[in-house]
């Protein structure tokens, strides 16, 4: 049996299998002590697949900057301790592939996730884009603006300052003025970093902040139309994700090979 896992900045997910999906907040998930329970609890758990909002190698967590967790070498632990295997991929990766899935005739697809943080992940020729380091498509990550503040990875100008359900402190309709306009400068830029970097021919975007603001949209459509080198792009597809539960999904299609 396998259990599967999303380990999100806001909510902590799981499920047996093809049974019942339970979400938990991820404040109260102390990790290591819930899969030792869930292994004593169901005794024929074989593998553990986990979507994990942080950058991950090997089984091992290298940084989560929305997560309150030390960096931990999971699949070294668990195999040792319980002759159990840890698959652990970073989750965008995850919402990446179920995205892939559906729309397999896409050559190049750019994924947009704004939720607790701001994230990406890219699958091009059908391979999810990696890096040397399993880091590529952070765009969260990517220098913007200083802030008064800190992120998580511990610097000062992360474009996830600006842009995510952490800088609006609630919703975008009750920000002040300044956060919105600094918001949509953010995804606006980053929309465009990557048009033109790499060109793809489907953006899929998701997170319970685009979910909740349809307008999102709409602007990056327009900042699509108001785009360098339009007159010579391909169109370009661009859709909200229809699931709420693409990164467990996307564990399942990993889970089979």
């Amino acid at each position: 049996m396998n259990l599967y896992i999303d380990f999100g900045g806001t909510n902590f997910r799981y499920a047996l299998e093809e049974g019942k999906l339970f979400t938990l907040k991820s404040v109260d998930i102390e990790l290591i002590s819930f899969l030792e329970t869930q292994i004593n609890l169901e005794k024929n758990i074989r593998k553990i697949y986990i979507s994990f909002a942080g950058q991950v190698k090997n089984g091992k967590i290298l940084s989560a900057p929305n997560i309150k967790i030390q960096n931990f070498d999971l699949g070294h632990y668990f195999y040792d301790k319980y002759s159990i295997e840890i698959f652990l991929e970073n989750d965008l990766n995850c919402a990446a592939v179920y995205e892939y899935s559906r729309y397999k005739d896409a050559d190049i697809l750019a994924l947009f996730y704004i939720g607790t943080g701001f994230g990406s992940a890219f699958v091009i020729g059908g391979k999810i884009l990696r890096g040397k380091d399993d880091i590529a498509g952070e765009i969260g990550h990517t220098p913007f603006r200083k802030k008064g503040l800190k992120c998580g990875c511990g610097r000062d100008d992360c474009m996830e300052l600006c842009v995510s359900g952490k800088a609006l402190k609630g919703t975008f309709e009750h920000a002040d003025e300044a956060t919105k306009k600094e918001f949509l400068d953010g995804l606006a830029f980053a929309f465009h970093t990557v048009l033109n970097l790499f060109n793809p021919d489907l953006f899929i975007l998701g997170g319970a902040v685009v979910k909740n603001n349809p307008f999102i949209l709409d602007f990056l459509k327009e900042e699509y139309n108001n785009s360098s080198f339009k007159a010579i792009r391909s169109e370009l597809k661009i859709f909200v994700s229809d699931i709420d539960d693409a990164n467990i999904e996307g564990l399942k299609i990993l889970s089979k090979g």
